[in-house]
């Protein structure tokens, strides 16, 4: 078909998904955009696959030499990269893919040849198969576009095969996980596994020392609840999925269960940021910046942390299609595969894991709003469905997004991790008051009162000796984001609002006087080691006091208009130890550099390399370390606690 109308024919599809969007019943929290004169833009795709299409049941058959794959698109060219998946498991700890073979796709069609993996003279043969395995694939794809080449992409798979007596097919294939989720010290006997699956099947996870924990239910999506644990005990395992005759297992793997509440040394590992970057190739894999956060992974890793804390922005984001913003999700999920095999890692919930529905006004100006319907569509949803976090105690309020899995608190040993969703129901500042929602970097009341009645409960807990707090917006910009995140350039007035009886409503404090009531909870206890933040591109540490100039509304906004602008900025007498923030947003996204504002005093180090945490606790101590992904020690904090007791 020509391509103008393959392209009017995309757009034709994209505006009836809008009319279907836009059809859908809004929220009573919200009022319709339409309805007040914004015009709904149409879904618009980035990524020329969804999930579904890299579905292995979908796109390859049966061969003689191997599987023939057939995206369903003669538009698409490019290469059919493959290779053997948990490369070399019987030696590697760390598992991956590492691509042998390349084949031309030509019309959306190619030939993934298995055969050449086998036989007397192969070399390439290097998991020892015999009559099944699993291969690692990668679509390079392009279109012909005006007779000029278009780039698509990156996009990776796994696909499981199988000798037959006419060559080789697929039966079944595990085409994500296992991974490893809730490993935690709150209830150490249990944890969460989870994998997914090309089609519907049961499922199992095998213990080496136990037995098997299945999952009778036939689904694509596992997640298996492995109890009668050992706490800090290290376990082999292996996923096994079943349809009738046929089942398919992952290699041997392991996972350590956490310790007792209380007890033992923790190390975990903390970054952010990492959506893609510039400069091509692994730097843009599907909304990832999969080059530099692998060389973080690996060396986290590899220092034997027993999780890892990921401050959000974890992709490109910003999208009005469930198909990409899923797509980018799974490619961080594969991008972390090899850690997340055996150590979980849990993620705060960033600007840019935005999943909206777009409108413009009257001028052109684009507006964004969170997807709905919220149970199903909302990028809360689809994280709660896509990651294994804890859940929470946190119920939102009615016609609003779920929390669950996306705000949560958990413990490993001494240590109380508290994650908060700082970019919970998101719409545009622009619009915010005009049609609802809640603008980046605020929380609406009943957050914030959770988010005190934990800080309440692990000040009183003796089991727990150090508070790790997590909030993706950084409570005190210093590197890219003092115009907006928790600041706002000091514009009180900026809050959320939801329809009461069809009006537009404010919530009942500014962002600045929310940000001043977290850090004073914060402040107050004596076990809050550190505030961890993400957003900005860069490492920097600032010591909060109650010396720090930041703004107060009460005493600051001095002609009344909301706006701290007036030529003071106070220190704010309420917040009562010394408790240090610190930024990482080291983890592949563009780079921003150091920017003036009040509290510029108090930052201690500022650095814009690429970058990550590693924090150790035990009984005596808790300290921070902070490396460039070359392993170059930046910076460090031996004892958190210790500007506390001064």
């Amino acid at each position: 078909m020509p391509m103008n109308k393959y392209f009017r024919r995309i757009l034709a599809t994209c505006l009836l998904c809008t009319a279907a969007c836009v059809n859908a019943q809004v929220p009573s929290v919200m009022i319709d955009p339409a309805a007040r004169g914004f015009t709904p833009q149409p879904v618009l795709r980035t990524y020329a696959l969804t999930p579904a299409q890299l579905n292995p049941t979908r796109i390859f058959s049966p061969g003689v030499k191997g599987l023939a794959m057939d995206l369903g698109d003669s538009t698409l060219y490019g290469r059919l990269h493959f290779g053997p998946a948990f490369f070399d498991h019987v030696n590697a700890d760390y598992h991956e893919t590492r691509f042998r073979s390349r084949t031309d796709i030509t019309k959306g069609k190619a030939m993934m040849d298995i055969a050449s993996y086998f036989g007397a003279t192969s070399l390439s043969n290097v998991n020892h198969w015999t009559d099944a395995g699993t291969m690692g694939f990668r679509l390079e794809l392009l279109r012909i576009r005006d007779g000029v080449p278009v780039t698509l992409g990156m996009y990776d798979g796994r696909v499981d095969f199988r000798k037959t007596a006419g060559g080789y097919a697929s039966p079944l294939s595990i085409i994500e996980g296992p991974i490893v989720g809730c490993v935690q010290s709150d209830n150490p006997r249990l944890m969460i596994m989870g994998f997914e699956t090309d089609r519907a099947s049961t499922g199992m996870i095998e213990l080496e020392e136990i037995g098997v924990y299945p999952d009778l239910a036939v689904t694509t999506h596992h997640e298996i609840k492995i109890g009668n644990l050992e706490p800090s005990h290290r376990y082999r395992y292996r996923a096994i999925a079943i349809v009738g005759a046929d089942s398919v297992m992952t290699p041997w793997m392991w996972f350590k269960t956490a310790p007792m509440k209380g007890k033992g040394k923790v190390v975990f590992a903390y970054s952010g940021d990492g959506r893609a970057s510039t400069g091509g190739g692994e730097n843009e894999y599907m909304g990832v910046n999969r080059t530099t956060i692998t060389q973080i992974a690996k060396q986290a890793y590899r220092k034997g942390t027993d999780f890892f804390l990921f401050g959000g922005d974890m992709i490109g984001g910003y999208s009005p299609s469930t198909h990409d913003f899923t797509l980018m999700l799974k490619a961080f999920k594969t991008t972390f595969s090899g850690y997340l095999h055996s150590v979980p890692v849990y993620c705060a919930v960033g600007n840019h894991e935005a999943l909206y529905s777009g409108y413009t006004n009257a001028e052109g100006k684009r507006f964004v709003i969170d997807k709905f319907p919220y149970d199903s569509m909302s990028a809360e949803a689809i994280i709660a469905r896509e990651f294994i976090h804890p859940s929470t105690t946190l119920r939102a309020e009615a016609g609003m997004p779920s929390y669950d899995r996306n705000v949560y608190a958990f413990q490993y040993g001494p240590v109380r991790s508290i994650v908060l969703n700082t970019n919970y129901w998101s719409t545009s500042t622009g619009i915010v008051d005009i049609v609802g929602g809640s603008p980046e970097g605020y929380m609406l009341p009943d957050q914030v009162e959770w988010f005190e009645r934990e800080m309440k409960a692990a000040e009183a807990d003796p089991t727990v000796k150090y508070i790790v707090v997590l909030a993706h917006e950084p409570i005190f910009a210093n590197g890219g984001h003092a115009n907006d995140a928790m600041w706002y350039a000091g514009n009180n007035a900026v809050r959320a609002y939801r329809a009461v009886n069809g009006k537009m409503t404010p919530y009942g404090y500014g962002i600045i006087e929310q940000r001043n009531r977290l850090w004073e909870t914060i402040s107050r206890s004596r076990k809050t080691a550190v505030v961890l933040g993400s957003d900005e591109h860069n490492y920097h540490k600032s010591l909060i006091t109650n010396t720090t100039p930041v703004g107060v509304p009460a005493v600051d906004d001095l002609n009344g208009d909301g706006k701290l602008n007036d030529g003071r900025i106070s220190p704010n007498p309420k917040f009562k130890y010394p408790t240090w923030f610190m930024v990482c947003g080291g983890a592949g996204a563009p780079y921003y550099t150091q920017e003036k504002t009040p509290w510029s005093g108090a930052v201690k180090k500022f650095t814009a390399q690429n970058n990550y945490f590693i924090i150790t606790a035990d009984d005596k101590k808790i300290g921070l370390e902070v490396y460039n992904v070359s392993g170059l020690l930046l910076d460090a904090e031996p004892d958190l606690l210790a500007v506390k007791k001064k």
